[in-house]
């Protein structure tokens, strides 16, 4: 099972706008694609869709621009995950016991909902607060630009 990039930029997206949400600052689509390295157009409709589902809030106009539709600590990986690849499943029987023959007696689907079941459960419980955390607590580092000599940008690392 591979989370599509398409929910990978999406919460990439959330927690670049959850670093300023402590100070109400909104971001721009062209800021945010350029800086977190997403192709624009798909970042728009990301943004789009995150509206609509209550997790981003977008101002249009002077002073307008991206902001967290909820606090960081409301929200959390799963729901992110879950609203670009629908419930997580590692294999059919599991969200349609119908599917086998096997499902209600099945050793091997019973092994897929334990793991499913633990594994929702790790994204339920980590929230876009929880991210920022491990992030201030150094663990893991925001990427920077890498400049070379001649002061020319190159990808980050």
């Amino acid at each position: 099972m591979l989370i599509s990039l398409q929910a990978d930029y999406a919460l990439r997206m959330l927690m670049f706008v959850a670093r300023g949400h402590a100070d109400g600052k909104t971001f721009v689509t062209r800021d945010i694609a350029e800086q977190q390295h997403i192709p624009r157009v798909f970042l728009t409709k990301i943004v789009a869709y995150l509206s609509s589902e209550g997790l981003l809030e977008t101002h249009r106009g002077k002073g307008g621009g991206i902001a967290l539709g909820r606090k960081p600590e409301e929200i959390n990986m799963l729901e992110v995950i879950e609203a670009f690849e629908g419930s997580l499943a590692f294999n059919e029987c599991t969200s349609d016991p119908a599917a086998c023959v096997h499902s209600q007696e099945c050793t091997i689907r019973h092994a897929w909902t334990h793991a499913e079941n633990h594994l929702r459960d790790f994204f339920r419980t980590r929230t876009l607060a929880d991210l920022l955390d491990i992030e201030k607590k150094q663990y893991f580092t925001q990427l920077q630009p890498i400049f070379q000599p001649n002061g020319k940008e190159v990808a980050a690392v």
